[in-house]
């Protein structure tokens, strides 16, 4: 019972404050995605929700899969207006879970996002000096990515924080931004240094593959 509440209220916050399921383009998201759902458990427990506010989060979710399942059987509505009730169901969502918290609580989520972003930046500092390495990146070529690489983040921060739009489009513009993306950080690296990062992909995926069949066994 409680690891259900505790997942209920993971995705509540995760509807309130859509965070950081970091941007590094999104196929090697399968880790990150992990990593953000043992970071939104943490939120929960620094936040000290009362017993009342677990049973409410429980019951406004359950309303809200409630009224999504509803939507998703209408047949009769265009594309768009779908879209539409899809954003204005999650906009009521994160107004009930911001009525719910108390200042400390809004506050302490405000910290933790803070510090998640901190350590992002960190660990994109090391990931950028590890990839300059390997891939024989210029000092040039290295600052370039590096302000390339921010201004992908924020340009998908900016998505995910966008209440006005629904799931879908987001996944819409995020695939759009990623393209663009990839397609810029092509225009700084060389022909070699791409096959290389390319390499450098393919034997993560399989280190990858290789580590989960391990921890299936």
């Amino acid at each position: 019972m409680k690891r259900i509440i505790a997942l209920t209220v993971a995705f509540a916050i995760a509807g309130f404050s859509l965070t950081a399921q970091q941007t590094r383009e999104m196929k090697h998201h399968n880790k990150g995605n992990q990593m953000h759902h043992g970071q939104k458990k943490n939120m929960v427990k620094d936040l000290n929700l009362t017993d009342a506010q677990k049973t409410q989060l429980k019951a406004d979710k359950e309303a809200n899969k409630a009224k999504m399942e509803a939507l998703n059987k209408q047949d009769n509505i265009t594309v768009k207006e779908m879209r539409e009730r899809k954003a204005a169901l999650q906009q009521e969502q994160k107004a009930k879970m911001d009525a719910l918290l108390t200042p400390d609580q809004k506050a302490t989520i405000a910290a933790d996002k803070a510090n998640m972003e901190s350590k992002r930046k960190d660990m994109d500092g090391k990931r950028g000096e590890a990839m300059k390495e390997k891939l024989g990146l210029s000092n040039d070529q290295a600052a370039k990515l590096k302000t390339h690489n921010e201004a992908t983040h924020s340009k998908i921060k900016a998505i995910r924080d966008n209440q006005s739009l629904s799931m879908e489009q987001k996944k819409e513009q995020m695939k759009a931004v990623k393209e663009s993306s990839k397609a810029q950080r092509n225009s700084i690296l060389t022909a070699e240094q791409i096959k290389k990062m390319d390499e450098m992909k393919k034997e993560g995926s399989r280190k990858g593959g290789q580590k989960g069949r391990k921890e299936v066994k």
